[in-house]
């Protein structure tokens, strides 16, 4: 079984003018004034910058890797990809916790790698910094296969060899919201590193973000929408518009939504000097 790209879906307005008309981001120069996004004020991005959450002693270090979708949901993550979208949806659910020490992976190595070479740093991109290093790599597969199964496969592998060291399965509803799934993607995570004696005990203030049983997350589709939105921005450090699209998710998937308040968060830390590597 394939695969499927999954087709672009509607998005909230004021955002969709903003990026049709924006070349660049607000902070990254070649944008005139007409096209830039309503700019924050230095005291509203100090007060988003939000410390991250300090890992608990003996949290493991953990990665996103590869994440795909099999089967045709009814969402899409437009305007990014799939497993972009899905990855970075587990990325912000881990970044927020304290028994896991969530590692930037992607785009940590991009930078690194280019400063390794001299190329020259995009304008407002952070610098690379100095990473932890991740001890495991989740990696995550998604099928919805009919009207009455869908589950997650999830594996954990050694981030030195390679080899896969745990796997889970998890049942979800056929008609998963992407943020259920992400949600179960990091239960299962969870699971697994409970099987290898790996992971601190921590008391989570929103249980429903990594439920130990699937159920819909309740943030409706326009707040996922405008997350990707803001991701996408993000992608190409566009920071104005990342903000936007992550304070509109928040706004209309409210507090609950805890993946867009961790994204914001970071978005803030590396807009206002952090690094990749730190998150």
């Amino acid at each position: 079984m394939s695969s499927h790209r999954l087709p672009a879906r509607s998005r909230t307005p004021h955002l969709l003018a903003s990026l049709l008309l924006a070349g660049c981001a607000a902070g990254g120069g070649g944008a005139g004034p007409s096209t830039a996004a309503p700019r924050a004020s230095e005291a509203e991005w100090a007060s988003l910058a939000t410390p991250r959450p300090e890992p608990l002693t003996g949290a493991p270090r953990v990665s996103v890797g590869e994440i795909g979708v099999l089967g045709t949901p009814s969402w899409s993550t437009s305007p990014v990809e799939t497993g972009l979208g899905m990855s970075e949806l587990i990325a912000a659910g881990l970044l927020r916790r304290r028994d896991v020490h969530f590692v930037e992976r992607r785009r940590f190595a991009a930078a690194a790698e280019a400063e390794r070479t001299g190329a020259v740093r995009p304008q407002g991109a952070p610098a690379a910094g100095t990473s932890p290093g991740a001890q495991y790599v989740l990696s995550a597969t998604w099928a919805a296969l009919g009207l009455d199964s869908a589950y997650v496969d999830l594996r954990l592998a050694d981030a030195q060899s390679g080899g896969v060291v745990a796997t889970w399965r998890g049942a979800t509803a056929p008609d998963a919201d992407p943020v259920a799934v992400a949600r179960r993607v990091v239960a299962g995570a969870l699971s697994a590193l409970d099987g290898l004696g790996a992971r601190p005990s921590w008391q989570d203030p929103e249980a429903a973000a990594a439920p130990p049983v699937y159920r819909a997350s309740g943030v409706s589709a326009s707040a996922v929408s405008s997350f990707f939105e803001g991701l996408a921005a993000e992608e190409t450090w566009s920071w104005e518009r990342a903000r936007m699209g992550y304070q509109a998710a928040l706004s209309e998937g409210g507090p609950s939504f805890v993946e867009a308040a961790a994204a914001l968060s970071r978005t803030a830390r590396l807009r206002n000097g952090g690094t990749l590597g730190a998150g």
